[in-house]
């Protein structure tokens, strides 16, 4: 997928906007907004795992300490650690989300 979202930035950053027509704008925004819409939906299912991830951290970081269970402590930390996995990749979504709003924002200034 991130293959695809860098060589569909690519050809953005090729494109020549002073020479393209009003049709080649209206396609290429549409274009634009399909693949920020892919975008949108991938941020919410990280978001989910990530808030899913954090949870269950919690929950084996409550048990514990409860329970003084070493394992639970082990099994909180590899949440943790999955969940800023999670944030990392979030962070590269929104990146590649903003750059695509800059090629939106200059088409429709065209």
């Amino acid at each position: 997928m991130e293959k695809r979202f860098r060589d569909y930035l690519r050809h953005l950053e090729k494109l020549d906007f002073e020479v393209l027509s009003e049709d080649e704008i209206f396609s290429e925004r549409e274009g634009i907004v399909m693949q920020v819409t892919v975008l949108h939906q991938e941020l919410m299912r990280t978001l989910t795992a990530m808030i899913g991830f954090l949870t269950c951290a919690s929950i084996f970081l409550a048990v514990g300490f409860v329970n003084f269970f070493f394992v639970s402590f082990i099994c909180a930390v590899v949440f943790t650690v999955a969940s800023v996995v999670c944030a990392i990749h979030y962070k590269d979504i929104s990146d590649v989300m903003k750059k695509m709003y800059f090629y939106i924002d200059k088409l429709t200034r065209l």
